[in-house]
């Protein structure tokens, strides 16, 4: 099983997201970008890669740890953005203005719990819209014109929700896409 673990959004929120990718991709029609599906926009906490299903209950457990400490919380979803840069764009995101510290402690707190070592790597909760296949023809004028497109949509303010709790996710690789089902649920409170 390919799992994950996620803090879900609104369906305001992700409308507000699919209307922004909608403007994105009339600006750079390019077969480059792989737009992520909105009923599949999320926010990562944790991916997990392949795991068998017996691991199931000490993840649940580790999520329901995570999470216990931390009281829900408002999630502000705002500006747009790539990783790792514009000189090299892989991701075209959108950021999270508010929650980032709730967000991050969660995250840190499943990577203890649930890696054998730790990434190393820091967190940034955001949401991917695209994902940029490289090489790709015709790159710096796909960058140019994505990069330009993004400065005329700034700030990007997409919404503000309260998240309760966090999500255990699947995801099944199809010729189509990603398929996402949610497998377990833990609650935030403190």
């Amino acid at each position: 099983m390919r799992l994950f673990i996620a803090a879900l959004i609104t369906e305001e929120v992700r409308r507000s997201l699919a209307r922004t990718q909608t403007a994105l991709q009339q600006a750079a029609p390019d077969r480059a970008l792989r737009w992520v599906a909105p009923e599949n926009y999320h926010i990562t906490l944790l991916f997990l890669g392949e795991q068998p299903e017996e691991r199931m209950p000490t993840i649940v457990q580790a999520m329901e740890s995570a999470a216990a400490g931390v009281a829900p919380f408002k999630v502000g979803v705002q500006g747009l953005g790539v990783f790792p840069n514009w000189n090299r764009p892989t991701v075209l995101w959108a950021g999270v203005s508010e929650g980032t510290a709730e967000l991050t402690r969660i995250a840190n707190a499943l990577e203890q719990r649930l890696l054998p070592a730790p990434t190393g790597k820091a967190f940034h909760p955001h949401i991917t819209l695209a994902r940029l296949k490289t090489p790709c023809r015709d790159a710096d004028s796909l960058k140019k014109r994505l990069h330009d497109a993004v400065q005329r949509l700034l700030p990007a303010p997409f919404g503000a929700y309260e998240l309760r709790t966090i999500s255990l996710m699947q995801s099944t690789l199809t010729p189509d896409g990603s398929l996402y089902t949610e497998l377990a649920q833990a609650p935030l409170n403190h």
